[in-house]
C-alpha cells in the first residue's frame, strides 16, 4: 500500500468538496481522512495501490462540479494506519 499527502488549493471549503472525496474514496477502495484546514485549503491523507491513487488524483482535480482545484502538493508520507476513509472535524 503507497500513503499519500494531498494539500488541495482553491475553491474548496463550502462547496460539498470533502463529501465528495469521501465517497470516491470509498468507491475506490482508498482509506485515511479528509479535513479542511483554516488557511481554506483541505488535506487529504490517502493510502491505496498506484493505480487508486492515480484515479482519485483526477477526482480530486476534476472535482465536483461545485469546486474549483487551482493547486495541489502532493507527497509520499510513511505507512498509516487506517481501515475506512472519513472526514475529520
Amino acid at each position: 500500500m503507497i500513503w499519500k499527502q494531498f494539500k488541495i488549493f482553491g475553491l474548496v471549503q463550502g462547496v460539498g468538496f470533502r463529501y465528495f472525496i469521501k465517497n470516491i474514496a470509498k468507491k475506490l477502495g482508498i482509506v485515511g481522512y479528509v479535513k479542511n484546514e483554516l488557511d481554506g485549503s483541505v488535506t487529504i491523507i490517502a493510502g491505496g495501490s498506484s493505480n487508486q491513487l492515480e484515479m482519485f488524483r483526477e477526482y480530486i482535480v476534476s472535482g465536483n462540479g461545485y469546486s474549483n482545484v487551482e493547486k495541489i502538493v502532493e507527497e509520499n508520507i510513511p505507512k498509516q494506519d487506517f481501515e475506512s476513509f472519513y472526514i475529520q472535524f
